[in-house]
């Protein structure tokens, strides 16, 4: 297994912090949020942060992360992993973002 990309970790650690604090627009319930209803929910308690997530994913990944994604649909706020693993296939992984436990992969 691949490790994460060490610019992805990096933008996890220091991103966050930077995003003011907002109420959640509805963007955000229509699944498109943006940086601000990201930091409103990591502020509530309602998500975990990224950076969280990946070290709780660390080496549990088919691969390296080529991109992340941060939805909120039918209530619930979804992290997608988008993964080339070891064979050259595009996987998607989603992660509950509130528990950081894994609730869907399979090919993309």
């Amino acid at each position: 297994m691949s490790r994460a990309h060490p610019a992805l970790f990096a933008l996890a650690l220091f991103a966050l912090p930077l995003f003011p604090a907002a109420p959640v627009p509805a963007a955000a319930e229509a699944g498109r949020p943006d940086q601000d209803d990201a930091r409103a929910a990591v502020e509530k308690g309602a998500i975990l942060p990224l950076e969280t997530i990946l070290v709780r994913l660390k080496g549990r990944l088919p691969g390296e992360i080529v991109k992340v994604k941060l939805e909120h649909e039918r209530g619930v706020w979804v992290y997608e992993f988008r993964v080339i693993d070891g064979q050259g296939s595009l996987r998607e992984i989603e992660v509950d973002a509130a528990t950081g436990e894994v609730t869907n992969e399979g090919d993309h």
